[in-house]
Parts: structure tokens; C-alpha cells; sequence
């Protein structure tokens, strides 16, 4: 994306090992802020799942030269967080480690791809560098989702699912493409949508790849 001025450039990147690695991993893993009661603050829950994290699946947006944003994604059977039984009796003892893990594992469940696609697992753009009128294409938000889109296109999956619930969440994921998932009337798929409450399921076709 181009700008008269560099410093509001939005310069997107798969995560690889380095400071800006630690940094992103460092705020990623005290997520889940929604399963506080399950999970604990943030010292717990970075306990749980910082040591397993897969860097792997991440994007970083830097915006001259600092951390601007970040997004994760789940597809092929793997997403950020991997958690095993083992972390959470190590965290949380054995009758409160093993509730949580299995209450953890079926809310996970609903973050499972459907077959040949991903899911936009997490995206969190820092405050300073919300919004679109300082840049001239996307913002940070959809910088960082035309990147995980041509990312997944190499990796031939087809579409990038993802779960909204704010209207500015709403907003980025219409803007960028998304539409809303139509899944058989019985089919897990549909059962797991409506675990999601107040969340919005949304897709975004992507095409082939140019042969």
C-alpha cells in the first residue's frame, strides 16, 4: 500500500523469531479476556498459553517500523493456541485444570474450519492505529486480512471464516468481502454456529490461485 508518508504505511509480514515476535506473542496470549471466569487474568491465562503458542500463524502489521496490529489463524488442524491436558493441570491443579480444559475444548470447537477453509482466529489492531483516514488503503485491520487472504490462497484454501460481534467488526469484515455463512439445516457446522451467542459468523470466498 502506498503513502506520500512512510510512517503511515502499513507494512504486513508473517511473524518470524525476533523482539517483534516475543512482543506479539507476549500480547496475544493474555487474550481470551472473555473467559476470565474460566481462565483467570491475564498472568493465568499468559501462563497457559504462552509456552505453546505457534508463531507460525500469525501476520504483523508494523506502521513505521511499530507494532501496529496483529492477526492469527486457524486452518489444517492447527491454530495459535494448543493448550494440552497437561498445561492445564499445570496452571490450575487437577479438578479446576481438567473442567477448564474441557470447557475450553468444545468452546475451541467452534473455531474448526470448515473443510478447505480457515478461520480468522483473532485480529487486534493497537489503538493509536485504528481506523482507515490515516492510511490510504485499508487500515491496519484489512492490510493484515488481504494478507492472511493471499497467504491462504498459496495454501489452496477457499475461504476465511471468522466470527463477528461489534459493528466495527461487522463493518471491516463486510468491507473486505465477508458474507454470511450458509451451512445445512443439520450439520455440525449449524450446531456450532449457534453455540456462538451473539456472534455473527461471516465468510470470505477466496479464488485460486493464478495457474
Amino acid at each position: 500500500m502506498m503513502n506520500s508518508d512512510p510512517r503511515r504505511e502499513v507494512v504486513v509480514s508473517p511473524l518470524t523469531p525476533g523482539p517483534l515476535c516475543d512482543q506479539v506473542l507476549d500480547l496475544a496470549a493474555t487474550g481470551r479476556a472473555g473467559l476470565v471466569a474460566l481462565l483467570g487474568d491475564a498472568r493465568q491465562r499468559h501462563a497457559l498459553f504462552r509456552r505453546g503458542m505457534r508463531a507460525d500463524r500469525f501476520f504483523v502489521a508494523t506502521v513505521g517500523g511499530a507494532l501496529a496490529g496483529y492477526m492469527s489463524l486457524k486452518y489444517r488442524g492447527a491454530g495459535p493456541f494448543g493448550p494440552s491436558l497437561g498445561d492445564f493441570l499445570r496452571c490450575y491443579g487437577w479438578a479446576r485444570g481438567s473442567h477448564a480444559f474441557l470447557v475450553f475444548s468444545a468452546i475451541e470447537a467452534r473455531s474448526r474450519p470448515r473443510p478447505g477453509g480457515a478461520y480468522l482466529y483473532g485480529i487486534d489492531v493497537l489503538k493509536p492505529f485504528r481506523g482507515t483516514k490515516s492510511f490510504s488503503g485499508p487500515g491496519v485491520g484489512g492490510a493484515l486480512i488481504l494478507a492472511g487472504i493471499e497467504a491462504m490462497t498459496r495454501h489452496e484454501i477457499t475461504a476465511l471464516d471468522m466470527e463477528v460481534r461489534t459493528p466495527a467488526a461487522r463493518a471491516l469484515a463486510t468491507r473486505m468481502g465477508a458474507r454470511p455463512v450458509t451451512v445445512r439445516r443439520f450439520s455440525l457446522e449449524r450446531l456450532l454456529i449457534a453455540t456462538a451467542a451473539d456472534y455473527t459468523r461471516l465468510s470470505i470466498a477466496i479464488p485460486p490461485a493464478p495457474r
